[in-house]
């Protein structure tokens, strides 16, 4: 073989290695940048679908606040239009996509802890569970806690372990105050807020109105106090959820409202921890909208699917 063709030979060798390493070079470097740019365009689509989902939850909530407006509106108006069940039972309906739960508790069904004699406060700390001597414990531990200065003068200041360090010697403010109580501060403050009430402002409660956990501890239990029906009701606790079945999002609202003495319908007394505690389960079976939230607000919730 001649010169040159040596010479041309060792060139396109050379040509051909200096293609190859600038192939992989350039490889090496897409490499590079696919590691770094693919992070950040995850976590940028990421963060995008979390700010749509928390866009879509905070609408909802909103719409559940105002169809839980609607439904104190109907409870405390004049008419006194009762669409759903007053002891917690929930009730539902679908609208297009959406789909909504209502839970309404009418406080006459519930056990008042500034307001019950300590018959009634047993008969409450049965429907959580509790033995009839804890019981019986928790009641004298509930009236001294809120009545002591009142009720136990002259008396040894002996306390129950049930009971909390020190008594209040003034009415509860809040239900929650029981979990300052040793024996149930472990108990959810839904839980107790199924069995006991601070706005219902009477000594007796309605067996009809009650939920089911104490419905059976009054029917098993006897009390003069324990009534089969008010005539009137003054506080209500009011959740609303509404859930896009397309999503699987969830909004919710509740509270507690009582008949506003001013004039208004109602009044917020408080939010509802029941609300705050996580989404109504889905039930089974569902109503016309209409019948739950009346005709103009089905009509609004129809022209939002359309």
């Amino acid at each position: 073989m001649s010169d040159r063709a040596l010479h041309d030979s060792a060139n396109a060798a050379d040509e051909g290695a200096r293609s190859g390493f600038s192939l992989v070079a350039v490889l090496v470097f897409m490499l590079i940048v696919s590691a770094i740019v693919v992070p950040f365009a995850v976590t940028a689509k990421t963060r995008l679908m979390i700010a749509n989902s928390e866009v879509e939850q905070e609408r909802l909530s909103l719409l559940a606040e105002g169809l839980g407006n609607v439904v104190a509106s109907t409870l405390t108006g004049a008419s006194g239009g009762q669409k759903v069940p007053l002891d917690s039972t929930p009730a539902s309906c679908r609208s297009g996509e959406l789909s909504f739960a209502v839970r309404v508790q009418d406080h006459g069904g519930l056990i008042d802890l500034n307001a019950a004699d300590d018959s009634l406060l047993e008969l409450g700390f049965a429907a959580l569970g509790f033995e009839q001597q804890t019981s019986e414990e928790l009641a004298k531990a509930t009236i001294r806690f809120r009545d002591s200065a009142k009720l136990f003068v002259g008396l040894p200041p002996s306390r129950s372990a049930v009971g909390p360090a020190e008594d209040k010697q003034a009415p509860f403010e809040s239900v929650s105050e029981l979990q300052e109580f040793p024996a149930l501060a472990s108990i959810p403050l839904r839980t107790l807020n199924g069995v006991f009430t601070v706005n219902s402002k009477r000594g007796t409660v309605s067996a009809d109105r009650a939920p089911s956990r104490l419905r059976a501890a009054l029917a098993s239990g006897s009390s003069a106090s324990v009534v089969q029906a008010l005539a009137d009701a003054s506080a209500y606790t009011v959740d609303v959820v509404v859930r896009r079945d397309s999503s699987g999002i969830a909004g919710e609202a509740g509270f507690i409202i009582e008949k506003s003495p001013t004039g208004a319908a109602f009044s917020r007394v408080s939010r509802s921890p029941a609300a705050e505690a996580g989404a109504l389960p889905p039930v089974a079976g569902t109503a016309d909208c209409e019948v739950l939230f009346g005709t103009e607000a089905a009509r609004i919730l129809r022209g939002l699917n359309s």
